[in-house]
């Protein structure tokens, strides 16, 4: 049982590389490849989002998947999605590693991260900060394949709010 455990959890920490690299690479396929068909998504202060067609939808928007990277595309889609312009900033995500745990055919991973978008020598703009929580649950599908089941993230109300100036106590 051991044995089948740790296989288990190695197969969900590869399903928690592939879904980093996808989002690294912006592939909105590559990306859904790592969903169950019928995966939501829930997003803090969003309707849920439920089923790969809906998905994507969002992704393919949020990549703008006909750019590739050198044209603005994948993690820069991202800066242009939150309303700024995408060639004045540099994109970073930080994070703290995922923590996975597996018990029979469910299992989660979670972790903090931070997107910073910081503006290129010569702009005139305060870096951008987004920042939260994201859980995966995942399932073991039919085929013995892991998928995403479920995405949840947290973040702030407004993606832009590290970059507005503190409002004077009254």
């Amino acid at each position: 049982m051991k044995k089948e455990h740790a296989e288990a959890v190695a197969a969900v920490e590869q399903l928690s590389r592939d879904y980093t690299d996808a989002w690294a690479k912006g592939d909105p396929e590559l990306l859904l490849s790592c969903y169950a068909d019928d995966a939501v998504v829930i997003m803090s202060h969003e309707d849920p989002i439920v089923g790969k067609g809906a998905l994507r939808e969002l992704y393919e928007y949020v990549f703008a998947s006909q750019r590739s990277e050198e044209e603005g595309g994948g993690e820069a889609s991202m800066v242009d999605a939150m309303g700024i312009n995408p060639e004045d900033y540099t994109w970073t995500t930080e994070g703290d590693g995922v923590k996975p745990e597996v018990s029979g055919d469910l299992g989660y991973l979670w972790s903090t991260y931070a997107n910073i978008a910081t503006p290129k020598p010569g702009v005139d703009a305060k870096p951008i900060s987004d920042s939260g929580v994201s859980l995966l649950i995942v399932k073991r599908q039919q085929d013995g394949a892991w998928k995403v089941a479920l995405m949840m993230a947290t973040r702030g109300e407004d993606l832009v709010a590290a970059s507005k100036e503190d409002e004077p106590a009254e």
